[in-house]
């Protein structure tokens, strides 16, 4: 009789001290899963204009699960920068962007700061703070034929930023809360 030999694999994202090398997955504030990548964020370059983390679509393999979004126009100082939004496919909760209309079209992509986490269901402490709020070093400018001014359309976006970002909020605590008292 010939001899049967089997191979055990056995995967775990409990212990994510151990897997240095690898693919790391991260999630949602809403637990979403959202992307796969062959390097921590943590060890990535961080943008100094928004401290978004920074992939390069030509050295790192990654996979990102979002719904394409908004198009939008930023004003950095003197400089406008039009971004093509990705967002959660759950929550629509911002998650990243580029600068070109297709997906890995462009040299990189741009991770939202704070917008992702390790843990499923378990967002970190100061997650609030992180997300984008309408305050900072730029100003989004809706991209809409005849707009009446630029001053009121950026006052526009930036309160209907600030309201879906509450409603984010509210969302991801209300699931907090569901978790909570459900174990």
């Amino acid at each position: 009789m010939p001899k049967i030999i089997s191979n055990s694999i056995v995967s775990t994202s409990d212990n994510r001290d151990d897997q240095q090398q690898g693919l790391h997955s991260y999630y949602c504030l809403c637990s979403e899963f959202i992307l796969v990548i062959d390097m921590e964020l943590g060890q990535l370059p961080r943008r100094e204009t928004d401290n978004a983390i920074i992939i390069s679509n030509a050295t790192r393999m990654y996979k990102l699960h979002t719904n394409q979004g908004e198009i939008k126009i930023v004003k950095r100082g003197d400089k406008f920068e039009k971004q093509y939004r990705l967002s959660c496919q759950r929550c629509h909760l911002l998650i990243a962007y580029e600068t070109t209309p297709h997906l890995k079209g462009g040299p990189y992509t741009y991770i939202v700061q704070g917008a992702l986490n390790e843990m499923q269901g378990v967002p970190p402490e100061d997650w609030e703070l992180d997300l984008p709020n309408g305050h900072g070093p730029a100003t989004v400018v809706e991209v809409a034929a005849g707009s009446s001014s630029i001053e009121e359309e950026e006052q526009r976006e930036l309160k209907r930023r600030m309201d879906k970002n509450q409603a984010a909020a509210a969302n991801a605590r209300a699931m907090i809360a569901a978790a909570a008292s459900s174990s």
